[in-house]
């Protein structure tokens, strides 16, 4: 198993000294004495359900077929993936479109160059008993968010049409938290998990949870997650992108294939989160395989709508281009 990197200067230390992405001996398929490209990737959280088609191509070898080795860990903010990926200490960082919107907007060189979660399972959530009805109750409520740098004007947005403001509200940032701050009551509702994942485990676990999507909230769709890359790797390595992303394709069918054995994937080819139990992870496997993408291309003209209401929301200044915020070239 992994252990996930808590520090930046760490990670680039590492790898320095693993040769990351300077085409360094990674390793070899074992007796084929076959070179691999050693490769980093970076998860934007524990191993789970959204991110099963990489932890399966790892478990059945579609890495190393495509000439890769691999090594996944688990970023430790979910803010910190990108930055991985610009500062060279990882190839690959999964990602919401809206960090690559904002990234974009600020001039940063950061490229998705595949679709992960095509859609977003994004929502707010709180529990039945708490005797929320609506948005307009959580005036004065404690609202848990992971911290990604979108979340804050998503959320204004969010409370803006309930008549609300983010000063009527106590914005708690928790990272991978968002569960055991709920449940244990440190915060009214959370909002970051997803009915799919957060939702479904919830439930597994005998709570009520009362799940409201973005899209019910105003926010247009979006690639909730993608997987991107640094412009520089992109020029200097699209060989090595495109079999990542026909490595990834491949174990996304297999996780749909096969369900028990994404699960066995999780708790082996990463380090699940200390809340990890199989019946959570179970349960959200059944309600996230259907929505994961299959081929891997992202939607442009989606892109396009997200980037327009962000700029209409004040969330960026500048409309980057979708040509710049994406590609589709390296996806099989």
């Amino acid at each position: 198993m992994k252990t996930p990197r808590l520090i930046p200067l760490l990670v680039a230390v590492v790898a320095l000294l693993a040769g990351c992405g300077s085409g360094a001996d990674a390793g070899t398929t074992e007796g084929s004495g076959q070179l691999l490209e050693g490769v980093y990737v970076e998860l934007d959280g524990h191993p789970g359900p959204e991110n099963v088609g990489i932890l399966m191509a790892q478990r059945r070898g579609y890495f190393a077929d495509a000439g890769l080795s691999v090594d996944i860990y688990t970023a430790g903010s979910p803010s910190y993936p990108i930055h991985y990926a610009l500062n060279g200490s990882a190839e690959f960082a999964v990602a919401n479109e809206p960090q690559i919107v904002l990234a974009q907007a600020k001039g940063l060189p950061i490229v998705a160059v595949g679709s992960i979660l095509p859609e977003p399972t994004a929502a707010m959530i709180w529990l039945r008993g708490s005797k929320i009805k609506g948005i307009a109750d959580l005036k004065g409520k404690t609202i848990a968010i992971p911290g990604l740098g979108f979340q804050k004007g998503f959320l204004k947005a969010i409370l803006g049409r309930a008549g609300l403001t983010l000063a009527d509200v106590k914005v708690k940032t928790v990272d991978y938290e968002l569960l055991p701050t709920l449940e244990k009551g440190k915060a009214d509702a959370i909002f970051g998990g997803s009915g799919n994942v957060e939702g479904a485990e919830l439930e597994a676990r005998g709570l009520d949870p009362v799940v409201t999507r973005v899209q019910d909230l105003g926010v247009p769709d979006y690639e909730e997650l993608v997987l991107a890359t640094s412009r520089e790797y992109l020029s200097s390595e699209g060989q090595e992108v495109r079999a990542f992303m026909s490595a990834v394709t491949r174990g996304t069918a297999a996780a749909i294939e096969d369900p028990k054995e994404a699960v066995r994937a999780i708790e082996e080819e990463g380090e699940p989160g200390p809340e990890f139990n199989r019946k959570g992870a179970e349960a959200g496997l059944e309600a996230t395989l259907p929505l994961l993408s299959t081929s891997g291309k992202m939607d442009t003209s989606t892109a396009a709508g997200l980037i327009d209401w962000m700029h209409e929301e004040g969330l960026v200044r500048r409309r980057p281009p979708v040509s710049e915020l994406l590609t589709n070239r390296f996806v099989p």
